[in-house]
């Protein structure tokens, strides 16, 4: 138990079936995965180049991104793109970039976390101690790493690089009355081929793998790089652990994550089960997917409130979406797509609010894209039975 009204910095791996909880009076216990307040501790030194700040403290683990004043204002990290002439750009200017020499745009910042494990920061408004109160540096990893049979209730989870709760194969895990917010941006993987560069992630709450039992309810998820809750995998196992079952999500408000509600399961292989079973997405408020501070994704067009990806196999039973809100996307309000036609989810009573003519969805088997028009109602029916469905167009 964590006592309500404290802040508790760092990383947490659970114990098998162990719940975590608060206590006391007063605001949720609240659970950083910064390792420090850059605007109370260490030092930030002007450099030669002009604006650009280097933070005092040595950081090896990646940060996603800095938070200044909880919230009023946030960076942009830039990456490398790596041509075959050894040259190196910024993926957003294509200008030049070798690192932090490079930095000219206020907040952008460069993370030399391999060699000389310090963060750099343009701040054209000078030492950004003295312009924040508070700056938060999510680092890479889960604050919360889950094992099996583990309840997490009542605890505020902020500030991390990597996921706010996550696991790979994982047996009843529960989430429930907590907030998770500001979550992701930290390097996944490096850049693969020439003319790309490193790819990042970042979820709210992620199972990786299979899963028996995982529920989220009432909780308030917010600000995460890619999905505030998402089920996934697509590797290839040779034993049943791409099994999930058993999958709720309820009550939850989300909002400004690239995707609400992200899951995807991969073609079954000769040797695994795989298949996703008694899986309920109901009662949920989910809202302004794509407007968060996810929008610094290089890729576009990736937002959506119910995610699927039309890449996957998707093989589900017993799968059901009822009675959510759908309030606005930057892209898809949603993205619902699976190899069979039967293993669409049932849609039913839920209520869709886009803006008139933008994306309306990627949907069925085989997948359509549709805008968000008069003709948005009759589609959904037709490939995933939403018979009871709300429109609301926004011009």
């Amino acid at each position: 138990m964590f006592r309500r009204g404290d802040i508790f910095r760092g990383k947490i791996n659970t114990k098998a079936g162990v719940s975590y909880g608060a206590y006391g009076k007063g605001n949720k216990p609240r659970i950083y995965g910064s390792p420090y307040d850059a605007a109370v501790e260490g030092e930030w030194i002007a450099t030669p180049t002009p604006n650009v700040y280097m933070y005092s403290r040595e950081l090896a683990d990646d940060v996603g991104t800095l938070v200044f004043n909880h919230g009023e204002a946030h960076a942009i990290k830039i990456l490398k793109v790596y041509h075959a002439d050894g040259s190196t750009t910024n993926v957003y200017t294509d200008k030049p970039f070798s690192g932090a020499c490079d930095l000219n745009r206020d907040l952008d910042f460069y993370h030399d976390y391999q060699d000389t494990k310090r963060l750099y920061l343009c701040s054209t408004q000078g030492d950004p101690a003295e312009r924040f109160h508070s700056i938060e540096l999510l680092t890479k990893g889960n604050i919360i790493s889950a094992a099996d049979y583990v309840h997490i209730d009542n605890l505020c989870i902020m500030y991390g690089g990597s996921h706010g709760i996550g696991s790979g194969t994982t047996k009843s895990l529960k989430v429930t009355n907590c907030v998770i917010g500001w979550i992701g941006g930290s390097m996944l993987l490096p850049a693969s081929f020439t003319g790309s560069r490193d790819a990042r992630y970042g979820n709210g709450i992620e199972i990786y793998g299979g899963c028996d039992e995982f529920l989220v309810d009432n909780c308030y998820i917010y600000e995460c790089y890619d999905s505030g809750i998402t089920n996934q995998n697509q590797e290839e196992v040779s034993d049943n652990s791409r099994t999930m079952r058993n999958i709720t999500f309820t009550n939850n408000l989300i909002e400004r994550c690239e995707m609400s509600i992200e899951y995807y399961l991969g073609a079954q292989q000769k040797t695994t089960e795989s298949y996703m079973e008694n899986f309920l997405i109901e009662g949920n408020i989910l809202r302004l997917a794509g407007y968060g501070w996810g929008t610094q994704h290089p890729e576009p067009a990736w937002a959506a409130h119910i995610k699927s990806w039309w890449m996957h196999y998707n093989k589900a039973h017993n799968f059901v979406i009822r009675n959510n809100i759908f309030d606005r996307s930057d892209a898809n309000v949603v993205n619902i797509v699976a190899a069979q036609p039967e293993w669409l989810p049932k849609m039913k009573g839920n209520t869709y609010i886009q803006n008139l003519n933008a994306d309306g969805g990627r949907i069925g088997q085989p997948w359509e894209d549709h805008k968000f028009n008069e003709k948005f109602p009759a589609a959904m029916e037709r490939l995933v039975g939403e018979k009871e469905g709300k429109y609301i167009f926004v011009e």
